[in-house]
């Protein structure tokens, strides 16, 4: 008999993390950090208790013949925090100076991009934010494209269902406007308004395949994304990134990453806020 209780005793191991690593890469192109042992460990537990595997050596050759199994992984391993209008710093200069500046664009039509958006808030916040914004909003054709490589993230985001607690923070003229109110069982929800769904339009993506945009984009959002992937593959996306943006467009990435170092196509804002410049 085996328990979780005793299976999160177990450590990691070198060799154990690098089989993890390896597999990872090889179907994902994603790098698995050092720091993300500690809490793979709490996964690879639970996972290994409710498929009863008793040792690693039974979860690793479960990962070799089960595709799924190893999407969720990659799933647990790349998973990041995300809030609506997360990070103020990116979302007061989309709001007080990027919304106001293409306000200014003659054909009245926006797109905007969220790379792994998870579960969704940011791609709505963006949507959302710009319907507030902009002047004469019925008279602009905006739509976000939202995309991530999980399945399950996407099937969350597509609900637009979410715990009240995560839209607390909100202006309450936004809560009121965007989303109605939700009780499952004893517990409180929300869930985006119809009219700020039928902006964002979600699509699953492996950022190394084969992908292209049907038209260049105004902004791109690419937060804690980069960070996965080793220096010749971010390299890679950040021309991708370059190539999906309209000459003079903005990129927003994570705090830690740097694109200047990567390519010369971008300048820097200050705040992880680039611009194409060539």
């Amino acid at each position: 008999m085996f328990s979780y209780d005793g299976m999160r005793q177990h450590v990691l191991a070198d060799d154990e993390f690098e089989v993890l690593q390896q597999l990872v890469l090889d179907s994902s192109g994603i790098v698995l950090a050092e720091s993300s042992r500690r809490s793979l460990l709490d996964y690879l537990s639970m996972r290994m208790y409710q498929l009863h595997l008793g040792c690693f050596q039974a979860y690793s050759e479960r990962l070799l013949e089960d595709s799924t199994e190893l999407l969720r992984l990659i799933n647990a391993a790349t998973q990041s925090y995300t809030t609506f209008c997360h990070d103020r710093h990116h979302f007061r200069f989309f709001t007080n100076t990027l919304l106001p500046e293409l306000a200014k664009k003659p054909e009245q039509e926006l797109r905007f991009w969220s790379v792994g958006c998870s579960t969704g808030e940011e791609a709505y916040s963006l949507a959302m934010v710009a319907q507030e914004v902009l002047p004469n909003i019925d008279e602009w054709d905006i739509a976000v494209t939202a995309t991530d490589h999980d399945p399950e993230a996407l099937s969350t985001a597509m609900k637009g269902i979410y715990p009240l607690s995560q839209v607390r923070h909100l202006p309450a003229r936004h809560l009121l406007r965007w989303f109605r109110s939700l009780r499952i069982g004893n517990e409180e929800y929300v869930q985006i308004s119809p009219a700020l769904q039928q902006v964002v339009a979600f699509r699953r993506l492996n950022l190394l395949s084969d992908w292209t945009l049907p038209e260049p984009q105004d902004v791109i959002f690419c937060r804690d994304t980069l960070i996965y992937f080793d220096m010749p593959k971010r390299a890679y996306l950040i021309d991708r990134l370059a190539d999906s943006l309209e000459p003079g467009g903005y990129l927003f990435v994570g705090e830690s990453d740097r694109v200047d170092i990567y390519s010369d196509r971008f300048e820097a804002l200050g705040n992880a806020i680039f611009r194409r410049c060539d």
